[in-house]
């Protein structure tokens, strides 16, 4: 039998004596790993989109974009005005928190005009008959240093005065 290299005691390197606790570290950081799996694949940490939907008597509004994302994620939000009534000058208010810590990739189709309104964003829609729908894309992207809750609120307005309004958070994890 070959002699025991310096430095190693057999007891404690081969067999492992007074380490019986070190494969539970082992394990459970696996189980950490595969709970963080089983939650992200339950969208606890976003991107799965949600519909939120307002509508009156003058239109309907609704916005399909998820509520929770993460860091560099792309996304797209969409935001469906149906006019039940004539909407002369129909235009969308969006809060803050659709463009802070966001890039914004694109808007499809172009609104007719972009504007502000006391720090909110103002995409102008312009004239929309009874019947009929104006579907607006917006691709996003998250900044990764971006974290936290953000205000999304959607109003949909007719030359200046509010019709519909729609609250929206979303969170946005690291």
């Amino acid at each position: 039998m070959a002699a025991v290299p310096d430095g190693i005691q057999l007891k404690r390197h081969r067999d492992l004596q007074g380490r019986g606790w070190h494969p539970w570290v082992a394990r459970v950081i696996l189980a950490l790993i595969a709970a963080l799996l089983v939650l992200a694949l339950l969208n606890v940490f976003g991107q799965r989109p949600t519909t939120s939907r307002a509508a009156d008597a003058q239109a309907i509004l609704s916005v399909y974009s998820p509520s929770r994302v993460r860091g560099g994620l792309l996304y797209t939000a969409r935001f469906h005005v149906t006019a039940r009534q004539e909407l002369k000058k129909a235009a969308l208010v969006l809060d803050s928190g659709w463009f802070e810590g966001m890039q914004i990739n694109s808007i499809n189709p172009q609104p007719i005009g972009e504007g502000s309104d006391n720090g909110r964003v103002v995409l102008q829609l312009g004239h929309i008959a009874p019947g009929h729908s104006v579907i607006t894309f917006v691709e996003y992207q998250v900044n990764p240093t971006n974290v936290g809750h953000r205000n999304q609120d959607v109003v949909l307005t007719d030359q200046g005065t509010p019709l519909l309004r729609i609250h929206r958070t979303i969170t946005i994890f690291p």
